[in-house]
């Protein structure tokens, strides 16, 4: 602040996460963008890990707001995993260490109202956004009021926030109220009349099965005109308004185009950094939002369904810029967003940012509208310029590809799949399958594996035409609502055929706002309104992560149980000859299946993709 001649703050961010300047970290881009505004913003990170409650004085009280996030991801999911064992680290954090109060979001807001009398406070990120109404807690295995109620705080930002942070600050300028601000929930005493009513919090606590009506209301109200959705709690009212609409390129460039340094903060060098930002360091950004609609993710209710990309022009400067950097060695992690390929894909509804509620976008089949090959060829170029960018070697896409979209209209693979095999693939390209049997995969609403298993072929092909040793990174989900021991056995029987036994299998976590935590909580499908079987118990997970990780000699007991439970007992021989095999040729046992194998993923970060 002395060096900047600031003599006040105008806005305060308090966050969970060690700061690191880099877009891809909340706090960060809306402070970065705030300042781009001509306001004063501090970053009051990690507040306690001073012992002594100092951290939360570092910063003087600001004139207009404090805002507050839990973090990057939600601090439940960064504290646990998803059998409730407490994690060894915490990547966003100095030296990767734990530390971080669970519910963060109502831990920081009490400490703001405390040190920061008289400021508004507003929450916002991915804790508190999907968090907005009542909702269910897997860590407690309960109902809970929305947190807006529970942290007592003014307000409530949700989803993507730049748009309603810059209004924020300019009313609080002006000394306006924050009343009916587009993506937002305050608190009200009395239920406007033309708002869309949906269960109370004590009805959900009353009846899970009125979590369905709540999921449908929050879907369809999901669009720059729907209507303000009104939920008792009590004698108040929690009020959602709607998203604002999408944003063009010239004002997503915006976003991104700011000075970030790419760096965490320098008094987090004597804990050796923070962890998190080493896989985005070198990455370009290309998008924001996803149309994909996976039920067990909750991106397209925090990001939005329309695809918010950047310009080439801007892409190509931000690439410039890393190749001039001198601690750049040539290599661009990744170019790509939530779903790589989704960059310039749209249509005239979805760039609206409305949606056709009675056809999917990709399932059974990508929809017609949506470009395809107009597209694909737009992001096979944009990866070409990229990689003949001055300094640039190597552009990676290491963020998922969707296998589904690599095909036009007749069927015909596109000529990005070629591409990315040849020239942008680091070894491994990410997909994710997720399960293999048709039900569970529709409750999913993820593509039939079949899908999966003719781009496997083709892929396979064109690495050996194009003499490259490349492989596929699978990754699958256990647990997942409409999962039985015999569909868990469909999945084993299709990794045991390719030999093939991930290090790392995602356990479902039912997060809020997700199509999947209403199926988990309700038993029943909250669009398709059938009944859903649920492995609610965490031996049923455990047996059918087993059956995934198959090559574990630990899990060869549970494994030979299950098969016989679930009646293919002829599938027993051939697993005990292939489990003999992997142990004789070293691939499995003990000291190697503990390692990070090609198909694995980081350490204890196998549940933490679907936070989103």
């Amino acid at each position: 602040m002395a060096q900047l001649g600031w003599d006040a703050l105008d806005v305060l961010i308090v966050t969970g996460d060690a700061y690191v300047d880099h877009y891809s970290f909340g706090a960060a881009a809306i402070a970065r963008y705030l300042e781009s505004k001509g306001y004063r913003v501090g970053i009051l990170d990690v507040p306690e890990l001073e012992p002594d409650g100092s951290g939360w004085e570092r910063l003087p009280t600001p004139k207009l707001w404090v805002g507050v996030t839990a973090g990057t991801i939600d601090s439940m999911v960064t504290n646990y995993t998803a059998a409730k064992r407490k994690r060894r680290t915490d990547v966003y954090r100095p030296g990767g260490l734990p530390g971080r109060p669970n519910r963060a979001t109502i831990a920081y807001t009490a400490g703001a109202r405390q040190h920061f009398k008289g400021v508004p406070v507003v929450v916002g990120g991915m804790e508190a956004g999907p968090r907005r109404l009542a909702y269910y807690d897997f860590w407690d295995d309960k109902i809970r009021r929305s947190i807006l109620v529970d942290c007592k705080a003014d307000l409530l930002v949700w989803g993507m926030g730049e748009r309603t942070s810059l209004e924020i600050t300019r009313r609080c300028e002006k000394g306006e109220s924050l009343h009916g601000l587009a993506q937002s929930c305050e608190i009200a005493s009395a239920c406007p009349a033309d708002a869309r009513v949906v269960p109370s919090y004590e009805e959900l606590v009353a009846d899970n099965k009125l979590f369905v009506p709540l999921f449908q209301a929050v879907r369809e109200e999901n669009r720059p005109s729907g209507r303000v959705i009104a939920q008792a709690h009590g004698n108040r009212w929690v009020l959602q308004y709607p998203p604002v609409p999408p944003a063009a390129p010239d004002e997503v460039d915006e976003y991104y185009d700011l000075p970030f340094q790419r760096a965490w903060h320098p008094d987090h060098e004597a804990a050796g950094g923070v962890p998190a930002l080493e896989p985005v360091k070198f990455s370009v950004n290309t998008h924001r939002g996803c149309f994909a609609d996976c039920s067990f993710c909750s991106i397209t209710f925090h990001q939005g369904r329309a695809i918010q990309g950047r310009s080439e022009a801007s892409i190509l400067k931000e690439a410039a810029k890393l190749g001039e950097r001198f601690d750049f060695k040539g290599t661009i992690t990744d170019v790509g967003g939530p779903t790589a390929n989704m960059w310039g894909l749209g249509c005239k509804l979805l760039e609206k940012g409305e949606a056709c509620l009675d056809r999917d976008c990709l399932t059974p089949d990508p929809c017609p509208a949506l470009r395809l090959d107009k597209a694909s060829e737009g992001y096979r170029r944009l990866l070409g310029l990229v990689k003949n960018t001055s300094g640039v070697k190597n552009a990676f896409v290491s963020s998922g590809v969707r296998y589904d979209m690599l095909k036009n209209k007749k069927g015909e693979t596109l000529p990005l799949h070629d591409t990315l095999v040849k020239d942008h693939v680091p070894g491994r390209m990410k997909l994710a399958p997720e399960h293999a049997s048709p039900e569970v995969l529709r409750l999913m609403n993820k593509p039939g594996f079949e899908k999966y298993e003719e781009f496997e072929e083709e892929y396979k092909a064109a690495c050996a035409e194009n003499g490259r040793d490349q492989y596929l990174a699978n990754y699958f989900i256990v647990g997942h609502p409409g999962t039985t021991l015999e569909r868990a056995v469909e999945l084993f029987e299709k990794l045991f055929e390719r030999n093939y036994s991930p290090e790392q299998a995602q356990e479902f976590l039912p997060l809020p706002m997700t199509r999947g935590m209403v199926q988990f909580v309700a038993g029943q499908d909250p669009i398709t309104l059938e009944e859903v079987y649920v492995p609610r118990t965490m031996a049923e997970r455990k047996q059918q992560k087993a059956l995934v990780r198959w090559k574990d000699p630990d899990n060869a007991g549970i494994v030979i149980r299950a098969l016989d439970e679930a009646g293919r007992g002829d599938l027993i021989p051939a697993f005990r000859q292939a489990l003999e095999r992997e142990i004789k040729r070293g691939k499995a046992g003990p000291g190697k299946r503990k390692g990070r194998g090609k198909a694995s993923r980081p350490p204890e970060s196998a549940d933490l993709d679907v936070a989103g």
